[in-house]
């Protein structure tokens, strides 16, 4: 019972629904079938001319008068019924579209059978007749359902006088023959126009609701959206969404902001004509003079409207990215001297030496702090953990920069200068040392600071590893801690 009572529920859905989108569509058929007879008797105003000169001057002479009358009554009557249509339809007065059409089908019809009934008194043809037929089939698709019944009526009149008028042989029976026919083609091509403008109408209502659907789900979508025009990134649509996040006026028409230069906008079309879809580009947006964020775009290349467009979506991805470098940060930075620890330090420093033959200049110092053993017995290992930051802070307030300080483990440490000559690096040390002895001398320490270190000079083209450029430049460290007469390392030219 349930079961019955959806089923029928639903067919009644869909029959409203049907009946609905068929009235839908005989209104808008008839709404053209109005435009199109203003211009049918705007034509028949105009040509009217042309026929009084033939009816009162061109058949002045005719031998049989009844054939003139009839023909110049048929061709007032057309231009009588084609200026009340036209007092009708400019005085703008409500009426019934589809009684006035479906009346001045009936007339032209009319007209045209009696313009060839009246033929047969001088030319024998029924051409009017032919041609009324398939003009109305071809101007003026109605329902077919009305259409036959005006058919049916006129040329039932039509063949009962041509019957009476026409002399009874083989000529009147082909007449018969090929009106009747010309009947049945003219209703055939009338059912294909209508059925061909009702597919129509049904396909552009669908797809504009389709259009309406997807309009209603793009500004529902809780992520920022925009459509733009795939030729020039003419934006058509744009949720609220998407005006938050970019900080937009909603009269925005450009999408080209979306893109950080020319370049990459060229890239992605490229790539979007190959693979019609995009995920998951991450990019960096200046969003305003002050703000900037991280933002995972979505391209997909859509027809709407008959255009070739791009949606874009946009998902923030802001605050992933600032955890992201956080973590990095951590996964790179000391934890007790906030320098970067060995790790960093040392695929920086591979990086630098894989370069080649782009590689750049640069002094490696290795450092190790003096006596941190002994500040660790006689004042516990907080103490000694404050003699290293106190050491790596000093450095760090003496280098520049673009120089590197990083912690290669326990109480060694390495500076890595950049764009620097020996005299400045050494003057750099001097000053470090500097300080470390005016803390010594003030006492604002209980321990004693100093380190020792070693230089490594490396310069494009040489060919050494990293291991030993280590060895090389804690081999001068050593002799520094050991009182011996400071050298530095070069690497071998």
């Amino acid at each position: 019972m349930r079961s019955f009572m959806i089923n029928l529920l639903t067919g009644k859905l869909k029959n409203s629904t049907t009946n609905t989108t068929t009235k839908e569509f005989t209104i808008y058929n008839y709404d053209i079938l109005y435009e199109r007879l203003k211009l049918v008797s705007y034509m028949l105003i105009f040509t009217y001319p042309i026929f009084f000169i033939v009816d009162f001057f061109l058949l002045t002479n005719l031998a049989n008068p009844t054939y003139k009358v009839v023909l110049a009554g048929v061709h007032l009557s057309g231009l009588v019924i084609s200026v009340i249509f036209l007092m009708i339809y400019c005085s703008g007065k409500k009426v019934f579209k589809t009684r006035t059409v479906n009346s001045y089908i009936l007339l032209y019809l009319l007209i045209g059978a009696i313009s060839s009934i009246n033929s047969q008194l001088l030319t024998g043809n029924i051409y009017a007749y032919l041609i009324i037929i398939f003009g109305v089939a071809v101007i003026f698709p109605v329902p077919p359902k009305h259409l036959v019944l005006s058919y049916s009526a006129i040329h039932g009149l039509f063949v009962i006088g041509l019957i009476l008028i026409a002399p009874n042989n083989y000529s009147l029976l082909m007449k018969l023959i090929n009106s009747t026919g010309a009947v049945v083609v003219s209703y055939m091509i009338v059912l294909t126009f209508y059925a061909f403008r009702k597919n129509d109408f049904l396909n552009r209502l669908k797809l504009r609701k389709n259009e309406e659907s997807f309009r209603r789900l793009f500004h529902m979508n809780p992520s920022p959206l925009i459509l733009a025009k795939r030729s020039n990134g003419e934006i058509l649509l744009m949720n609220h969404q998407a005006i938050t996040y970019y900080h937009l006026d909603p009269s925005q028409t450009d999408a080209n902001f979306l893109f950080q230069n020319l370049q990459e906008k060229i890239d992605i079309l490229t790539r979007l004509e190959e693979q019609k879809v995009i995920k998951s580009y991450v990019t960096e947006q200046q969003i305003t003079a002050d703000t900037r964020k991280w933002s995972m775009l979505q391209f997909e290349m859509v027809d709407y409207l008959d255009e070739n467009c791009i949606l874009i979506g946009t998902t923030d991805i802001t605050a992933m990215k600032e955890k992201e470098e956080e973590l990095s940060k951590y996964a790179s930075i000391d934890m007790l001297t906030g320098v970067r620890n060995r790790r960093s330090g040392i695929e920086l420093l591979q990086k630098r030496l894989s370069d080649a033959p782009a590689a750049e200049e640069f002094i490696l110092c290795y450092i190790d702090i003096n006596d941190l053993k002994k500040a660790n017995d006689n004042y516990g290992h907080s103490t000694g953990d404050d003699l290293i930051k106190t050491c790596c802070k000093t450095i760090n307030k003496h280098i520049d920069e673009k120089d590197v300080l990083f912690r290669l483990g326990g109480d060694e440490f390495i500076i890595l200068f950049f764009q620097k000559q020996m005299a400045a690096v050494h003057q750099v040390w001097s000053n470090i040392s500097m300080d470390f002895q005016f803390m010594n001398e003030t006492g604002q320490k209980p321990y004693q600071i100093s380190a020792s270190h070693g230089y490594y000079h490396h310069k494009p083209g040489t060919v050494i590893s990293l291991e030993e450029i280590l060895e090389l430049a804690d081999q001068e460290m050593y002799k520094n801690k050991q009182g011996k007469t400071m050298g530095t390392r070069t690497c071998p030219t």
